[in-house]
Order: structure tokens, then sequence, then C-alpha cells
């Protein structure tokens, strides 16, 4: 089976044309919202303490950077706390706390193509180009065991039973039924 190899870098995103990197949870500058209100794939890192530990980091995508940013700075007040913005926001608090500091940083992806479909920095205005790069990207980084890797993942079945068990129990009967699983087999 041939594989292929994809090419890219993680650049810090910077507040001002002398390259300082954004730092979480300041302000955005102007040149900050000029230059990254752009579809982008994004990471949160959170600068190590001793050179022994790893990087927790947290990989996605954007439409907007600054937009996304700001939804993980100020996160809805009735957000649930398994809602991103909200756990994110929680996660960087507590690590402000201990005077980490957390940065942002833009992947710059050379182009390539799967199958007559191109890829880089120039399609991620694609939706599914984004989302695609950003999971190649997290299962790069994944195998990689480089990171702490902050993103959950959600099992859909034991999401979907879960679901299930908070049902009223007239309700899990009506499913049941609806769907043959009331009879023995």
């Amino acid at each position: 089976m041939g594989g292929f190899d994809i090419s890219f870098q993680w650049r810090s995103a910077v507040v001002q044309e002398n390259g300082n990197a954004y730092n979480f949870p300041d302000k955005f500058t102007r040149f900050f919202r000029e230059k990254y209100s752009v579809p982008v794939v994004y990471r949160w890192r959170v600068l190590k303490n001793q050179p022994r530990d790893k990087e927790p980091i947290y990989i996605g995508e954007a439409e907007e950077l600054p937009r996304r940013i700001q939804r993980v700075r100020t996160p809805s007040k009735t957000a649930k706390d398994t809602d991103t913005n909200r756990r994110l926001h929680q996660i960087f608090r507590q690590f402000l706390s201990q005077r980490r500091t957390i940065v942002v940083d833009v992947a710059d992806i050379d182009t390539f193509e799967v199958n007559g479909i191109r890829f880089g920095r120039d399609t991620m205005g694609d939706p599914f180009k984004r989302r695609a790069m950003e999971n190649i990207l997290l299962a790069l980084t994944q195998k990689s065991g480089e990171f702490e890797l902050l993103n959950v993942v959600v099992d859909p079945i034991e999401e979907a039973k879960e679901k299930l068990l908070r049902l009223p129990p007239h309700k899990l009967r009506e499913l049941m039924k609806l769907y043959g699983l009331d009879k023995p087999k």
C-alpha cells in the first residue's frame, strides 16, 4: 500500500508585524484580526514548565481564528461543562493559575492532492477540507506521542448509550418497541 507525506509547519499566531506571539487571554490587535480572520487549522499550546513535560495541546479548525479564540475567552454562560469552549476556558484558567503560557499556532500546509483533490493553505475555506486537515493533524499528533492532547475523543456508540439511559423508562420502551427490540429472540 502506497503512502504519502503531508508537509506542514506550525507557525505562531502573532499580534504585530514584529513577530510577538499571541498569548491567551490577551485582547486582539488590529494586525491580528486582519491577518487571522481567515479559515485555518490551529492549535492551542500550553508551554512546558519542565523540559521533560509534554506540552498540552488542542487542535481545531475555524472559519475565522479571532472569533474562535473569542468564544474560548468568553464562553456562553448557559453552555454545559462539556461544551468545548467552556471546557477549554476552564482548562486554560487552571493553567494560567499555574503561571503557564498559552499560545496559538496556525498550520501552514503545503499543497498536496488526494485522488485529484487539492488540499493546502489556500483551500481551507472549504469546511470539508479544513475538517479533514484538522483530523489528519490530530491523527499525526496522536501517533507521535509528543504532546498531551486536550481534544476529547467521543465514541458514538457510548454517546448513544448514555443518551438512551437518560431517557424516561416509558420513552425507552417506546423506542425498543418501535425497533422490535422488545421481542425475545
